[in-house]
């Protein structure tokens, strides 16, 4: 909040991974965090990954609606894309570049 200003054009890239949108798990999984080791087992299931879909677009949508609230431009990019393809595309998208 503290960025949106009149003296900034703010733009915010959102980046996430061909796994993170449409993740291929199924059946039982551990997973680790990386961050502290924690683990967790789960079972992967249609229905699981219905709801992870969900609160995606949500979580998603929540982002790009503040951005939009506050006058800065909301950019949701894939990791495989290429980062100047996405500055440059999503600035111009949202005319900052000519």
């Amino acid at each position: 909040k503290r960025l949106v200003t009149p003296r900034y054009d703010l733009c915010v890239i959102q980046l996430l991974s061909p796994q993170e949108k449409a993740p291929e798990l199924t059946g039982d999984l551990r997973l680790v965090d990386i961050e502290d080791g924690d683990t967790a087992e789960i079972t992967v299931s249609r229905a699981l990954l219905a709801y992870y879909r969900r609160n995606l677009a949500a979580f998603c949508n929540e982002l790009k609606s503040f951005c939009r609230r506050r006058g800065a431009l909301y950019v949701l990019t894939d990791s495989a894309a290429s980062v100047e393809n996405v500055v440059l595309e999503g600035l111009r998208r949202g005319g900052l570049l000519g």
